[in-house]
């Protein structure tokens, strides 16, 4: 007979074996949940993390495209760069394999642990780059010590490399890793994070045409990450290559002659606007973009006062000096003002209100014609120009002239410039305009600025016969067969406000100006061929002539000028910023210029 313990007991017994129950049906359904949720809900991540444990798809890297001078020669290539990776999931102890890595390659851990932290969030079969554009040295050590280095892999890949350093860097410009902003935009949509794309120059103008587009291939990878089979394999799509108008010899020459003094060298065809040569100093070496820029590199180019990374063809604005005089004499002519006769006496300097101004020539010049006040660039003449024609007449000509708005070029950040109005200076200042500041105008002082890419462009008009050009510098653009694609063709802009028994009086004035024993353009003068230019000298500020002197506050030094006289070829301007007299610093650099084109073109001009 079962007792009251007994009955007591069983339903304890119950109790438990109840709560068992569920606690092995609860654990088995979650467990089923768990496997329904691995296999169903997430079976393709997890198969995709499988594969990638001996399956690897790996990026074959387009070459960027050429960029070629006129004659085909390379201003722009690639070559081969080794960077050290390293694929986590691989690495059986990753902070050992680091460690080790870093000892061999004498890198600081905390640069280390800055890459990879900058790569949190990343799939662990991703590779992370470590160190790029490793030395020979380096990459035998590695090869060495694979074994020791689970996880550390090699990828080769092609760089952008600028045979000639610095030549041509201004227009060739450089790169730099892609940016978010950027890879937001639907015209990067075939670029990810960490690819290399143009920041300025002709880099940035045809990138769409640099960039190829990026092969695969599948790869079998042993247990520590290297390859071991190439299973499949598609190769990467070719970029185009870019033929400039430019020519790498006369480009040589162009930068020789200016040297290292500050200042911007342009040589066109007056008779289409194509881009000869084009420098600006002082340079920088494009390579040292190629593969993220070191801080310290960095710090030296943007601090420096000479500010490297300006391109002062387009970028820098001065006023235009004595080169200017021609504005105002072709507005004096087109007006009726003056005719070629028409003459003013030059002693020195000219009465206007309280106030003398001076003549560059202190004795003066004399009587003074139109082709005598180019030649000799008497201020006085211009003085009295100015006087007749006052502010806006001039103002109408020099923009009819291309100053004050961009030329059109395809150039970053280009500058526009400033012709100066007198409504443009009631806004400015608040009172009406200056007597006095229609003598500066006048003679190309003043509020006037301009780049040295407008000031030749307007003197390649008047060379031409009237027509302004945008400036070009691209030639054509090829398959990377060589099949061209596309060639680029002129494009005019305007036509000088200028006729052409006036443009003809100026263009025998200009060569007066090299020509005749007076002329203040001499020392461009050529035996082989007639050169037609004028010199410039810009005042930085209006100081005393001792303080002048000075390298900071010495007259920056033009001269533009365009040969043949009467049929030109070739149109060259020179500014050398603090260089003194555009007829001493500038006119020799444009001689050598001029002279080295003669010899490339060979027959008819030597």
């Amino acid at each position: 007979m079962r007792s009251e313990f007994d009955s007591f007991y069983d339903k304890q017994l119950h109790t438990r074996l109840g709560v068992a129950y569920f606690a092995v049906v609860l654990v088995f359904g979650l467990l089923g949940l768990r496997l329904w949720f691995l296999q169903m809900a997430e079976g393709a991540k997890y198969r995709k993390l499988s594969e990638h444990n001996y399956i690897r798809i790996q990026k074959i890297k387009a070459p960027r495209g050429l960029i070629l001078d006129t004659n085909g020669q390379v201003l722009a290539g690639n070559r081969p760069s080794f960077d050290i990776c390293l694929v986590p999931q691989d690495a059986r102890e990753l902070g050992l394999v680091t460690t080790r890595l870093a000892g061999l390659l004498s890198l600081e851990p905390p640069y280390l642990k800055q890459r990879m932290e900058k790569s949190r969030g990343r799939p662990p079969f991703e590779a992370i780059k470590l160190k790029t554009d490793v030395s020979r040295d380096n990459l035998g050590l590695v090869l060495t010590h694979r074994l020791d280095l689970p996880g550390v892999v090699i990828e080769a890949i092609p760089v952008r490399y600028y045979p000639h350093g610095t030549l041509a860097c201004h227009l060739l410009g450089h790169l730099g890793e892609i940016s978010l902003r950027e890879l937001a935009r639907d015209d990067f949509s075939l670029y990810a994070m960490g690819d290399f794309v143009g920041k300025s120059g002709v880099e940035q103008t045809m990138e769409r045409h640099l960039k190829g587009i990026d092969g695969q291939y599948q790869a079998e990878v042993d247990a520590v990450g290297y390859k071991i089979n190439t299973m499949g394999r598609v190769d990467p799509v070719p970029a185009h290559t870019i033929t400039l108008t430019i020519s790498l010899e006369l480009q040589k020459t162009a930068e020789e002659a200016l040297g290292d003094r500050p200042g911007a060298v342009i040589a066109i065809d007056p008779r289409d606007g194509r881009i000869l040569a084009m420098a600006s100093s002082p340079a920088f070496d494009p390579n040292l973009f190629s593969r993220n820029i070191s801080s310290p590199d960095w710090e030296l180019l943007i601090n420096d006062p000479q500010h490297p990374l300006m391109n002062r063809c387009t970028q820098s604005l001065h006023p235009p000096g004595s080169t200017y005089k021609l504005i105002t004499a072709a507005a004096a002519l087109e007006e009726g003002v003056v005719t070629p006769h028409t003459s003013f006496f030059c002693n020195g300097s000219f009465r206007c209100g309280r106030r003398s101004y001076r003549c560059w020539k202190e004795g003066g010049h004399g009587m003074v014609s139109l082709m005598k006040g180019v030649v000799e660039s008497c201020d006085v003449y211009f003085y009295n120009l100015g006087s007749l024609l006052g502010p806006d007449r001039i103002a109408t000509y020099a923009k009819g002239f291309g100053f004050g708005a961009p030329t059109k070029i395809e150039l970053e950040d280009e500058k526009p410039g400033l012709v100066p109005t007198s409504g443009w200076y009631r806004a400015r200042f608040g009172i009406p305009w200056q007597s006095g500041d229609t003598l500066s105008v006048a003679i190309g002082q003043g509020a006037n600025q301009i780049t040295p890419l407008q000031l030749l462009m307007a003197y390649a008009a008047l060379a031409n016969g009237g027509t302004l050009y945008t400036p070009f510098y691209v030639e054509k653009i090829a398959s990377a067969e060589g099949e061209p694609t596309k060639r680029f063709v002129p494009i005019p802009r305007g036509q000088l406000p200028l006729s052409n028994k006036n443009r003809g009086l100026l263009i025998e004035a200009l060569s007066g100006v090299v020509n005749s024993p007076s002329g203040t353009g001499g020392r461009a003068r050529l035996s082989h061929i007639e050169v037609a230019g004028k010199t410039g000298t810009a005042q930085v500020v209006g100081i005393g002539k001792a303080l002048r002197q000075s390298t900071v506050f010495k007259d920056h030094a033009w001269f533009v000028a365009f040969a043949p006289k009467n049929e030109a070829r070739i149109a060259v301007v020179v500014l050398v910023e603090h260089g003194g007299h555009g007829g001493s610093a500038a006119a020799p650099v444009a001689k050598k210029i001029i002279s080295r084109f003669c010899e490339l073109e060979g027959g008819g001009y030597v």
